[in-house]
């Protein structure tokens, strides 16, 4: 199914993927996105696949004086590295690069790989991506990736005491980082749990 037929016939479905070998339309302009042969996904958390890397995904554009718009954005996993946002608009499917779009774009749909937590950080209105991955933690098997994304949200917004509990989760699963413990025992210490503190600084310590 071509992309502008699958986000025109599946608005609720989050996620596209374009699998590798998946021939696009005869004679169609392979440069044109509308045109990528895409299969949906409905999934509420993106998981790191076998059979495709690239992947486009819901998304919203927060502008800045707080309106939330829908959206699309491309994904390449695993190191869930975004190039374009993608708008649906009177049937007609337009691409931007994703540091030239309007306003703050994040991602909408959870993905269960390591990546810029930024991806998902609208400092415009953070409760939006907080959202999300929370909705996605509920859903998700392996909980550290998304955990560790949203302690590093809650972390810059001053939420010391709930970015710890992400960052908890992701200790406890095992970090994809050794950084996390770190993380981990600075929330600690910020909230006055000094024994935590001092027992996460030293295994930092150890493995590293």
């Amino acid at each position: 199914m071509r992309l502008l037929e699958a986000l025109t016939k599946h608005p609720t479905i989050p996620i596209f993927a374009r699998y590798e070998g998946l021939e696009d339309e005869p004679d169609s302009d392979e440069d044109d996105p509308a045109n990528w042969e895409v299969e949906p996904i409905d999934a509420p958390v993106l998981l790191l696949s076998e059979t495709s890397w690239f992947f486009i995904v819901q998304a919203k554009q927060v502008l800045s004086d707080g309106t939330i718009n829908e959206c699309y954005l491309d994904l390449m996993l695993p190191e869930r590295v975004c190039d374009f946002v993608y708008f649906l608009e009177e049937g007609k499917l337009s691409r931007h690069y994703y540091h030239e779009a309007e306003g703050e774009v994040i991602c909408g749909v959870p993905v269960d790989t390591y990546g810029d937590y930024e991806l998902f950080y609208s400092k415009t209105a953070p409760e939006c991506g907080i959202k999300i991955l929370k909705k996605g933690l509920e859903h998700a098997d392996q909980k550290a990736c998304i955990a560790e994304t949203l302690g590093y949200i809650l972390r810059d917004e001053n939420r010391m005491a709930e970015a710890a509990e992400m960052f908890q989760i992701s200790a406890n699963e095992g970090p994809t980082s050794e950084f996390i413990y770190s993380e981990l025992s600075a929330c600690y210490q910020a909230i006055g749990k000094l024994d935590l503190a001092r027992k996460y600084e030293a295994a930092f310590r150890d493995s590293t």
